[in-house]
Formats: structure tokens, sequence, C-alpha cells
């Protein structure tokens, strides 16, 4: 309506880009560090090299994994502006950016003419309602179970707020949740993402696509592909690959002092 301004946060595009940084970032820091894990239990020498700067590699890990929480906290947070909820509500209220005159336009990629295949595309375009969100929050609410069984405990009472200390406390609130978990909780975050920006640019019908979660068949599989836990996946691998066949220098090597940590 005339006189009415739109804040940021209410906005379909801009959630919908928040939430790719987002879901990107929490994928990223998950799946490097047990990219980083499965190379050094694939390898002893690549665990024999990370040993040389244990100390590095541990802080490395420690701080991955509390990204990794975080980021997680954010997308799932529904006190924040930018959160997974608050973009399928953007979603909802903005239903007239993926109805057809809104898609048309974007296709017209700012053409005064239409292209003549535009017409056809149209057509078959699908232009999701009311009740195609309402499935999305089902989905979400799905997985947000996982969230707040897996990760919300530690996020909460450790990392955001030191309310646990004791070593059995702390652990007990890491182990609610399992390396699936937060597998299953990236990537399916990126695939709602993908699904989202399809139905926005393309007029595709929503289709979850299966994605490879597991570090290991990605790390062993002879390609990453383009998704961001992948494409961390690779980078590690490509890391982990030069650990293991540099010439390593004589007057850099470690010596175990004390009550040094190692990785194991």
């Amino acid at each position: 309506m005339p006189g009415i301004t739109v804040t940021r946060h209410r906005s379909f595009e801009v959630q919908l880009e928040n939430f790719r940084r987002e879901s990107a970032t929490a994928a990223q820091y998950i799946y490097a560090e047990m990219a980083i894990q499965h190379a050094a239990s694939k390898s002893k020498r690549v665990l024999s090299r990370l040993n040389n700067t244990p100390t590095f590699w541990l802080s490395c890990s420690a701080a991955l994994q509390s990204s990794a929480y975080i980021s997680l906290g954010r997308i799932f947070d529904t006190n924040s502006k930018y959160n997974v909820s608050a973009l399928l509500d953007a979603m909802e209220r903005n239903l007239d950016l993926f109805q057809r005159e809104a898609l048309a336009s974007r296709k017209r990629n700012g053409n005064v003419s239409d292209p003549p295949w535009l017409p056809e595309y149209l057509e078959n375009a699908y232009y999701p309602t009311v009740k195609d969100v309402k499935r999305l929050r089902g989905k979400v609410d799905k997985y947000r179970v996982i969230y707040e069984r897996a990760v919300k405990p530690a996020r909460n009472k450790y990392l955001a707020h030191r309310e646990k200390e004791e070593h059995a406390e702390v652990k007990a609130l890491f182990g609610r949740g399992t390396v699936r978990d937060l597998w299953r909780l990236t990537t399916f975050l990126h695939q709602l993402y993908e699904v989202l920006w399809e139905q926005l640019y393309n007029g595709h019908r929503p289709v979850f696509r299966s994605l490879r979660h597991s570090v290991k068949s990605i790390y062993d599989a002879s390609c990453q592909r383009s998704s961001p836990h992948e494409h961390m996946v690779s980078d590690v691998k490509k890391l982990m690959q030069f650990l293991e066949t540099a010439t390593p220098n004589p007057a850099i090597q470690w010596t175990p002092r004390g009550k040094d940590a190692q990785l194991r």
C-alpha cells in the first residue's frame, strides 16, 4: 500500500539470502570438523602430522563445533528476526512474489517483449499457496524437534551461557545428539533453501531431492558436488592430501611434553 514501508526482515528475498548464508555456514563448520576426523582415521600418516601441532587442531575442532551449534541456533531460534520460521512467515506474506505475473517479470529479465517460450513456461509453472507454506512448516517442525533435542541444550547451557561446567554434565549435554542428527539437520536446511529458490526463480514444484550426508561417503567419492557441505569436504580432502604427501621439515617437528594433548 502507498506510504507503507516494508521492513527489511519482512522481505522474503532478504530472509532467503540470510537463510542461505546461515545454513551454508552451519554445514561448512560441521562437515569441516568431521572431514578432518575422517581423514585422520583413514591415514596414520595424516594423524601423525596433525599431532605435530595438536593444540591447534584440537582448538580448530572445538571452534568449529561451537560455531556450528551457534549457527544452528540462529536458524531455529524464533526470538530473532532472521530464522527459518521468519523465512516461512515472509513467504506466506509475500505469496504474490511466487505468482504468474511476478515470475513472468523475472523471466523477462528486463526485456520489454516476452521471449517466445515464456507463455508455455508460465502455463507449466507451479504457483505455491498457503497450503504449500503449511506443508513446509510441518517439515521444519520435524527437524526442529531434532534441533531441540540434539543441539539446543548444549548451545544454550554451555556455549551461549555457561550454566554447566562439570565434565560429566557437559558431556551429557552434547551426548543428547548424534553425528547423524547434525548431518540430517544441515542437509535438510540446504534442501529447503533449494526448494524455495527454485519456487521463486523458476516456478518449480517443491521437491526435496536426496543429498549425500555421510562424511565417509562424500570424502571417499571420486568427486564432490557443489552443495556447501560437499564443497567443504572437498576442501578438507585437498588439505589432508597435501599434509600427507608434503615433505616434512625436521626443524618444526613437535616433541610431546608431559600431558600435552594429542588427536586420537
